[in-house]
């Protein structure tokens, strides 16, 4: 470690003296970590928590037949009430990633604390209010949510669209993570395929040993479950995500194009989204 303390002295010193070069520019800036929406100069930084959550509870709004807008009105919720952690504490007795209370009627403790039920109970309320996809975001979330302070949601707006726009509203490369290895995650293609199921609703078309295939309709489609499926790396060692010619690594900042020559053509098109684990039996 000292001599690691040395080195970066050493380059600090020099680029001091001499101007700072992109090489030690490089080598000093800190790591990528997290999620990144957008292809932007200025994309949006989440954690890997948070783009966890709102990957499922854009997946459940496409299940329940939920559009573009009604996901960022539940994202920007979910911002505001927890920071989209699923918390198992708030004001009174609210709890998970809207802050619902058991005592007014959302569910159960248990229920509440299950990020698909709760995301589900939001959309069915929300579908419930007259004229909500007329609303500012931040007003159709104070209708689901009668909070105290009602103008708080419309802070999130931007960054809300953000996300839906990378989850539900089918933005090519919209979302990227930065995996890193201070955490055990699953490398069971089972156990992924019951989430994916769980979540939208829908069967994975193949399971073939480490790699899950999901069929997609359209682009639009196609994208929504690719970037679940990179959102979805906090919890599951992936080694690749690939949809339409282009694929997604851990480490990678950015989506790529598919070596043409090794690559199989399914993963070239706009039908199937095919995601590979690491090891497994």
């Amino acid at each position: 470690m000292r001599s690691i303390r040395i080195l970066l002295a050493a380059a600090l010193a020099a680029s001091v003296a001499t101007g700072c070069s992109d090489e030690i520019r490089e080598a000093l800036a800190p790591e990528p970590t997290g999620c990144y929406f957008g292809t932007g100069s200025e994309p949006l930084h989440l954690t890997s928590e948070q783009t966890f959550h709102a990957a499922t509870i854009a997946a459940v709004g496409h299940r329940d037949g939920m559009n573009e807008r009604a996901v960022a009105v539940a994202i920007a919720t979910s911002f505001q009430e927890s920071g989209l952690a699923n918390i198992d504490y708030g004001d009174r007795d609210s709890l998970g990633l809207f802050q619902q209370r058991p005592s007014v009627g959302w569910g159960s403790e248990e229920e509440i604390l299950d990020p698909v039920y709760a995301s589900f109970k939001f959309y069915e309320k929300l579908r419930r209010i007259d004229g909500w996809e007329d609303m500012a975001i931040g007003d159709a979330a104070q209708e689901v949510q009668i909070s105290a302070y009602p103008d708080e949601y419309h802070k999130w707006e931007d960054d809300a669209f953000a996300v839906a726009a990378a989850f539900a509203g089918g933005q090519e490369a919209g979302v990227r993570c930065m995996v890193t290895e201070d955490r055990e995650r699953s490398s069971e293609a089972a156990t992924l395929t019951e989430t994916y199921e769980y979540e939208w609703g829908a069967a994975v078309s193949a399971v073939d040993g480490q790699t899950v295939t999901i069929e997609a309709a359209d682009a639009a489609a196609g994208w929504h479950r690719a970037s679940w499926a990179v959102a979805k790396s906090l919890e599951w060692d992936f080694a690749s995500v690939e949809y339409a010619g282009q694929v997604w690594e851990p480490g990678d900042e950015t989506w790529s194009e598919v070596d043409g020559e090794t690559v199989e053509a399914a993963v070239t098109d706009e039908s199937t989204v095919v995601i590979t684990l690491n090891g497994g039996a």
